[in-house]
């Protein structure tokens, strides 16, 4: 028998991993390409990087930007992780590494051969599910030169949010909102990215693209490094993340369970940081049910998930309007997987305090139109 079996080597399940034969247990880690460096862009506060070497940094933005009505400099400094780097850094010798795909029921099984089975397979273990309906995060983006991206950033290092609505011909645009993530790579490359923060269901990739062109073009970017970009990016999140239970006999971990944040979508942080207290739970002998137990700050944060699904263009406008003019520590409180209830409601109400007239009866009218319709924790 393993002291543990983890399936999925993803950020959240190499961490486990390598963890857990730190701490001297036996380890068995699946997954059906255990060797392959993550693709997925990962970008995470500077702040919540702990316990990890500098050199898991590809590219540091002391001050991104938000603009929304106007700019606001986010006084935080924000990362972009090496993948490669940061694998490294988890590495997996000692541990029993097998290749394989495995389905809820072989998941299951895997209990007579480890003590402690843990599911970290993320939100969507079977693959991209079409026509999905459940709330979701879906981004569009092209990595092009760092000269062509100029215009784009519009004099900002970074953009971590743009919702300025020149994605659109219209001056006030219906529809879903979504903003443009404007991020360096590193000195010579920009990820120009178009992101539906959230919609149920997630906001198809053409639509972005489309948006992305039009947004771009408006800013005066050359549309022929958009057409043949250094390469592309295509992102899709649940936001709930994977929205049922982990199969019989098994604990959830990362996104596999509830560990991304349902209002931002984001979850690696977090996700790193919940399987270094897993291992050392899993040493102590300690056989927990249940990763991230829902508490009262999660019902505030679907509250919050409820609303994004709601707002139009203008709603959501004021809202990150809004955000931009809070204190910095309430911004990290809204942004955290990790706040509590009263810190968390603090940040929302002065947001909705700093809104005008129409904003706030806009957010009200979002969040409890139709009596607590879909207001859920999942897990």
């Amino acid at each position: 028998m393993h002291d543990v079996a983890i399936v999925g080597l993803g950020p959240a399940g190499r961490a486990l991993a390598s963890h857990c034969v730190d701490r001297g247990l036996d380890v068995l880690a699946v997954d059906p390409r255990p060797d392959a460096v993550w693709r997925p862009t990962y970008g995470v506060w500077e702040d919540e990087l702990t316990h990890l070497p500098p050199a898991v940094v590809r590219h540091r933005v002391a001050q991104p930007e938000l603009r929304s009505r106007g700019p606001h400099r986010l006084d935080r400094a924000y990362v972009v992780l090496d993948n490669a780097e940061l694998q490294r850094t988890l590495p997996l010798e000692g541990a029993t590494v097998e290749r394989a795909r495995l389905t809820d029921v072989e998941m299951t099984g895997l209990r007579g051969r480890a003590r402690v089975v843990v599911d970290a397979r993320g939100a969507r273990p079977a693959g991209h599910v079409p026509d999905d309906p459940a709330a979701a995060q879906t981004a569009y983006g092209v990595v092009v030169p760092s000269e062509v991206a100029v215009p784009a950033l519009d004099g900002a290092e970074a953009l971590l949010m743009d919702w300025r609505t020149d994605w659109s011909p219209h001056p006030r645009p219906g529809g879903v909102p979504t903003f443009l993530y404007a991020i360096p790579l590193g000195p010579q490359e920009v990820l120009l990215e178009e992101t539906c923060l959230a919609a149920a269901p997630g906001m198809p990739v053409a639509e972005l693209r489309d948006r992305l062109q039009h947004r771009l073009r408006a800013r005066g970017v050359a549309m022929d490094a958009l057409d043949e970009p250094r390469s592309r990016e295509v992102v899709r999140i649940p936001m709930r993340g994977r929205d049922a239970p982990a199969p019989d006999g098994t604990v959830a971990l990362g996104v596999a369970g509830r560990g991304g944040h349902p209002v931002t979508g984001y979850s690696v942080a977090s996700s790193l940081a919940r399987a270094r207290t897993l291992a050392a739970q899993l040493a102590a002998g300690e056989r927990p049910h249940q990763v991230d137990v829902a508490g009262p700050a999660d019902v505030v944060r679907e509250l919050g998930l409820r609303a994004l699904l709601r707002l139009d263009a203008d709603g959501t406008l004021e809202l990150f309007e809004a955000f931009g003019r809070l204190e910095p520590h309430r911004q990290r409180a809204f942004m955290s997987r990790t706040s509590g209830a009263p810190e968390l409601l603090g940040a929302m109400w002065q947001m909705f305090s700093a809104m005008p007239g129409h904003g706030r009866v806009e957010l009200v009218r979002a969040t409890f139109g139709a009596p607590w319709e879909g207001l859920r924790l999942g897990r």
